[in-house]
């Protein structure tokens, strides 16, 4: 799979000498998560080719900053030694960022899918206890489960009823899908289910206080969105408007009495930080929406 920003490919370490690695295998020793990361995110690479491949990428980033500071500079008008620390200052800046978010992108990809089982799962709970209520065992109602497109959720009921197939007991199938799963509420509710199937206690109940605390959950979540989407609409009007504004009414102010003068260029990148700052805001307070869906 790709990896967002990476701009070396994965596929690409693979077809480099194994010498390249040791940079993978120095990383590996620091980042020793990481492997873990990388399989519950299901990104088909060793933690070392990993690395290596976000190290590499890293090292593309800072060549860029260091390309992006001469540029910067050269409309400053600067020169001289002040020119190799712009440029080398952004490089390093540009090498730690995109290196440090390559190495949490696994980590991010697994929280997503987590999330996005237990977007579903409250769906696909429902429709398994229909069926069961309706008499159907519980074999079926996961084969049919895993059939109703319910994304991750009716593969991951897929992967348990083909494991099933393949002459692996219910029991036994169930308890690897729970293990395996980072998903806290579809982990809950396989081991309910077998601590039911094992007591013969009713499936119908134990799948029924999963779903319940899976509505709790979704209302907790928009209650405290709700809550803090006040103080992300005073953070964008204050880095939006009032900051940049007040800013350039202040370095106006200083360069009169100081007799510095601000140029037009600098104006531009006032501007410039205000609409990226905008940019990050709204793209934040979006990934902070809790998704929340009905059928």
């Amino acid at each position: 799979m790709g990896i967002r920003f990476m701009l070396f490919p994965l596929g690409k370490i693979r077809k480099l000498n194994r010498r390249f690695l040791w940079v993978g295998s120095k990383l590996d020793v620091i980042f020793y998560s990481l492997k873990y990361d990388l399989i519950d995110a299901d990104i088909g690479a060793d933690a070392q080719e990993y690395l290596t491949a976000s190290f590499i990428s890293a090292a593309i980033y800072l060549m860029l900053g260091a390309f992006f500071g001469l540029l910067l500079a050269n409309f400053r008008g600067i020169s001289g030694q002040p020119v190799f620390l712009i440029s080398a200052g952004i490089g390093i800046f540009f090498f730690a960022l995109f290196f440090a978010l390559h190495i949490l992108y696994p980590r991010i990809i697994a929280k997503q899918k987590s999330a996005e089982i237990d977007e579903s799962l409250i769906f696909a709970l429902n429709n398994i206890m229909i069926q069961l209520s309706s008499g159907i065992g519980l074999y079926d109602a996961m084969a049919n489960a895993s059939k109703a497109g319910y994304g991750i959720v009716s593969r991951e009921f897929g992967k348990i009823v083909d494991d099933i197939n393949s002459g692996m007991g219910e029991l036994k199938a169930i308890e690897k899908a729970a293990l395996k799963s980072k998903s806290d509420y579809f982990k809950k509710a396989l081991w309910q289910v077998i601590t039911s199937m094992r007591s013969g206690a009713s499936l119908y109940g134990a799948l029924g206080s999963v779903v319940e605390s899976l509505n709790r959950k979704q209302s907790r979540a928009i209650r405290n969105y709700s809550a803090e989407l006040n103080l992300w609409i005073l953070i964008f009007l204050l880095g939006a408007a009032a900051i940049p504004s007040l800013g350039i009414t202040f370095v106006i102010m200083l360069s009169a009495l100081g007799g510095a003068s601000i140029k037009e260029i600098d104006l531009i990148f006032i501007a410039i930080g205000a609409l990226l700052f905008q940019v990050f805001v709204i793209g934040l307070v979006r990934t902070r929406v809790p998704k929340v869906i009905t059928e």
